[in-house]
Protein backbone atom coordinates (compact mmCIF):
# COMPACT_ATOMS: atom_id res chain seq x y z
CA UNK A 1 0.00 0.00 0.00
CA UNK A 2 2.98 2.05 1.09
CA UNK A 3 4.20 2.14 -3.13
CA UNK A 4 0.21 2.84 -4.13
CA UNK A 5 0.69 5.92 -2.06
CA UNK A 6 4.36 7.19 -3.47
CA UNK A 7 2.63 7.04 -6.62
CA UNK A 8 -0.34 9.23 -5.60
CA UNK A 9 -2.74 6.98 -5.89
CA UNK A 10 -5.82 7.49 -3.25
CA UNK A 11 -7.23 4.70 -1.34
CA UNK A 12 -10.62 4.63 -0.49
CA UNK A 13 -12.77 3.00 1.84
CA UNK A 14 -16.40 2.14 -0.22
CA UNK A 15 -19.26 0.99 0.90
CA UNK A 16 -17.92 1.58 4.89
CA UNK A 17 -19.46 -0.48 7.34
CA UNK A 18 -21.19 -2.91 5.40
CA UNK A 19 -19.50 -6.33 4.25
CA UNK A 20 -15.60 -6.39 3.66
CA UNK A 21 -15.41 -2.38 4.73
CA UNK A 22 -14.20 -2.49 8.01
CA UNK A 23 -13.91 0.73 10.71
CA UNK A 24 -10.30 -1.40 11.27
CA UNK A 25 -9.15 -0.61 7.26
CA UNK A 26 -8.31 2.55 9.01
CA UNK A 27 -5.89 1.44 11.26
CA UNK A 28 -4.14 -0.86 8.69
CA UNK A 29 -4.33 1.26 5.42
CA UNK A 30 -3.51 4.63 4.36
CA UNK A 31 -6.99 5.88 3.60
CA UNK A 32 -7.41 9.20 1.97
CA UNK A 33 -11.49 9.16 1.53
CA UNK A 34 -14.50 7.60 2.64
CA UNK A 35 -17.33 6.59 1.08
CA UNK A 36 -21.06 6.31 2.62
CA UNK A 37 -22.94 3.99 1.28
CA UNK A 38 -25.70 4.07 -1.22
CA UNK A 39 -28.44 2.62 1.38
CA UNK A 40 -27.85 5.46 3.39
CA UNK A 41 -27.84 8.20 1.28
CA UNK A 42 -31.51 7.06 -0.34
CA UNK A 43 -32.97 6.94 2.84
CA UNK A 44 -31.49 9.89 4.99
CA UNK A 45 -34.07 12.65 5.05
CA UNK A 46 -36.98 9.47 5.90
CA UNK A 47 -35.02 7.60 8.68
CA UNK A 48 -33.37 9.33 11.58
CA UNK A 49 -31.17 5.53 11.80
CA UNK A 50 -30.00 6.78 8.41
CA UNK A 51 -29.56 10.45 9.07
CA UNK A 52 -27.52 9.30 12.37
CA UNK A 53 -25.34 6.68 10.58
CA UNK A 54 -24.58 9.79 7.82
CA UNK A 55 -23.72 12.36 10.01
CA UNK A 56 -21.78 10.13 12.29
CA UNK A 57 -19.59 9.04 9.44
CA UNK A 58 -18.70 12.32 8.17
CA UNK A 59 -18.05 13.70 11.76
CA UNK A 60 -15.64 10.59 12.10
CA UNK A 61 -13.96 11.05 8.53
CA UNK A 62 -13.61 15.02 9.42
CA UNK A 63 -12.15 13.62 12.90
CA UNK A 64 -9.66 11.27 10.73
CA UNK A 65 -8.65 13.54 8.22
CA UNK A 66 -10.37 11.85 5.62
CA UNK A 67 -12.55 13.11 2.94
CA UNK A 68 -16.09 11.82 2.52
CA UNK A 69 -17.97 11.10 -0.33
CA UNK A 70 -21.41 10.47 -0.71
CA UNK A 71 -22.14 8.16 -2.96
CA UNK A 72 -25.76 7.95 -5.42
CA UNK A 73 -26.98 11.33 -4.45
CA UNK A 74 -30.32 12.13 -6.11
CA UNK A 75 -32.42 14.81 -3.99
CA UNK A 76 -32.01 18.49 -3.20
CA UNK A 77 -32.38 17.68 0.48
CA UNK A 78 -30.26 15.21 0.44
CA UNK A 79 -27.38 17.64 -0.79
CA UNK A 80 -28.70 20.33 1.58
CA UNK A 81 -28.36 17.66 4.69
CA UNK A 82 -25.09 16.87 3.09
CA UNK A 83 -23.32 20.55 2.65
CA UNK A 84 -24.65 20.98 6.29
CA UNK A 85 -22.62 18.45 7.32
CA UNK A 86 -19.45 19.51 5.34
CA UNK A 87 -19.79 16.05 3.50
CA UNK A 88 -16.87 16.90 0.87
CA UNK A 89 -18.42 15.19 -2.37
CA UNK A 90 -21.58 14.19 -4.12
CA UNK A 91 -21.59 11.42 -6.46
CA UNK A 92 -23.88 10.68 -9.35
CA UNK A 93 -27.25 11.68 -10.38
CA UNK A 94 -27.93 14.96 -8.84
CA UNK A 95 -25.97 17.18 -11.25
CA UNK A 96 -25.77 14.78 -13.76
CA UNK A 97 -25.86 10.71 -14.85
CA UNK A 98 -22.94 9.19 -15.73
CA UNK A 99 -21.70 10.54 -19.00
CA UNK A 100 -19.36 9.22 -21.47
CA UNK A 101 -16.12 10.88 -21.28
CA UNK A 102 -16.36 12.27 -24.51
CA UNK A 103 -19.97 14.22 -23.30
CA UNK A 104 -17.95 15.17 -20.25
CA UNK A 105 -15.34 16.81 -22.00
CA UNK A 106 -18.04 18.74 -24.18
CA UNK A 107 -19.57 20.03 -20.42
CA UNK A 108 -16.33 20.76 -19.04
CA UNK A 109 -14.21 22.55 -21.63
CA UNK A 110 -11.69 21.27 -20.51
CA UNK A 111 -9.60 19.28 -23.93
CA UNK A 112 -7.51 16.04 -23.64
CA UNK A 113 -7.08 16.17 -20.38
CA UNK A 114 -8.62 13.10 -20.26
Amino acid sequence: MVILKKQGIILSINDLGTGHSSLSFIKWFPIDTMKIYQSFNEKLINYIGDLLVVKATITMSKTLNLEIIAVVVEHKKHVDFLKKQKCDIIQEFYLSKPLPVSELKKIWKCGNRF
